[in-house]
């Protein structure tokens, strides 16, 4: 079937549905079954005729008869030549060749667009698409042949020279992120130079530094990058924010370097794929703690561990609570971990009590009734009675005088050692006892008072 369509020069000219497809191959990759196009929003375009990911599953099923993955799709010429001949016919009759071209370059719904010369995502206009189209297709002969001046008899467009912008999408990448490294320059200059065909191009890329040391998420980055730097520095913008507020959260105080570090950080995120997980380990390493200002999720660990180490009668170093509030944080180690390590000390200096702090006590707990006669005999304020007073620890450490052994002494024994602490004859209960005393004994004489 013929059609009349007008192109970009004017004039009314018939082009046939092989004119057609054929232009459309060169425009879309150059006959490359291998063709992978750049990374955008609707994701990436394979193969010879470019077709978009999402819909090779549905495609392939309706004009191949069986579904197939990305990874099939692209392995397979006979597949993307029915996907695509049955496509675009449909397209064809049911548009019109502009239609259909423009159908082809953004979807059913931009048919009615051909003659939009809106800016489309990392391309042309529909009708700067749409007029190349038809432009080219003049080149080919009606019937699908050889273009006029063959002589090769073959099917195939004759090869031309491919710029380096289109050589490299045909390779699915961006001129600009080959220029934008020295190695990976090289290489496609060589590539240029030789014409090379997606696959040997791919073969030598695999094997430079740079594809070794980067990802396939941070080559995907990159794309962006330099393919939609726009799009690429809003998402890392939104990366440093949630980095931001993460390091916040840990309890990092800011500094000039920290903040060039969050830069970093927020690279890792976009580029290499990054989790809270792998943000919390690095992030942790940089907290610090000053005197007893602490802040954030590592400032209440820090005060947690203080705590129950003090209740547990035991000290613990400086460099030991910010070692292990950071190991707790980074997700190495938990704070029930490092209550483990401060319950064994405790096990280890008050040894006659292990039974009771394995069942739950807190040292704070068995020394209650010690604390508290203390307190009251020796007239002392609460607060200024704890586990690291000497009289405290040496009733808790207490060993049998006869055996050696560990062993609990009795609270009559420890308060009658407290009378006879140089203290308590300071207070008004030793006063109390004495004038009683000095009573009874002039009592007992008789006399009277």
């Amino acid at each position: 079937m013929l059609l009349a369509i007008n192109v970009t020069t004017g004039g009314s000219v018939a082009i046939t549905f092989e004119q057609f497809f054929r232009a459309i191959v060169e425009q879309e990759s150059g006959g490359n079954y291998k063709a992978v196009g750049p990374r955008t929003s609707y994701g990436r375009a394979y193969g010879k005729y470019q077709v978009l990911e999402s819909n090779i599953p549905g495609w392939t099923k309706a004009y191949y008869g069986r579904s197939l993955t990305t990874q099939q799709f692209l392995n397979n010429p006979e597949a993307q030549d029915a996907v695509a001949r049955g496509k675009l016919k449909s397209y064809w009759n049911k548009y019109g060749a502009r239609g259909a071209a423009a159908a082809w370059y953004g979807g059913p719904g931009s048919a009615n667009l051909h003659m939009s010369t809106r800016a489309q995502q990392g391309g042309p206009s529909i009708k700067a698409y749409v007029d190349n189209v038809m432009k080219n297709a003049l080149k080919y002969p009606a019937g699908g042949g050889t273009s006029k001046g063959s002589t090769s008899g073959g099917s195939a467009p004759e090869a031309r020279v491919l710029a380096r912008d289109e050589l490299a999408e045909q390779y699915g990448f961006i001129e600009a992120l080959f220029d934008s490294n020295p190695e990976l320059k090289k290489l496609f200059n060589k590539a240029v130079k030789g014409q090379w065909t997606a696959s040997k191009f791919q073969a030598e890329l695999r094997d430079t530094k740079w594809w070794k040391t980067h990802s396939k998420n941070e080559r995907d980055y990159l794309m962006d990058r330099y393919g939609d730097p726009a799009t690429a520095k809003q998402n890392l913008n939104q990366a440093f924010i949630q980095v931001r507020q993460l390091a916040g959260q840990l309890g990092l105080v800011e500094t000039p370097a920290l903040l060039k570090k969050m830069n970093t950080w927020a690279y890792n995120v976009v580029a290499k794929g990054w989790n809270d997980s792998q943000l919390r380990y690095e992030i942790g390493k940089f907290v610090t703690f000053k005197g007893d200002k602490w802040q954030g999720q590592a400032g209440e660990v820090q005060e947690a561990l203080h705590s129950y180490a003090y209740n547990m009668g035991v000290t613990m170093s400086g460099g030991w609570y910010a070692d292990n509030t950071r190991a707790v944080i980074r997700g190495v180690a938990t704070q029930q971990d490092m209550e483990d390590v401060i319950r064994r000390q405790a096990k280890a200096t008050y040894g006659q009590w292990s039974k009771q702090i394995d069942a739950g006590q807190t040292v704070a707990d068995i020394a209650a009734p010690y604390l508290q006669s203390m307190s009251q005999i020796l007239e002392l304020p609460a607060g200024s009675v704890n586990l690291f007073s000497g009289t405290i620890k040496k009733a808790l450490q207490y060993k049998d005088p006869q055996t050696g052994a560990n062993s609990v002494k009795p609270l009559w024994q420890f308060e009658n050692e407290l009378r006879a602490d140089p203290r308590w004859k300071k207070t008004k209960n030793a006063q109390d006892s004495l004038m009683q005393v000095a009573h009874q004994v002039l009592a007992d004489f008789g006399f009277k008072y």
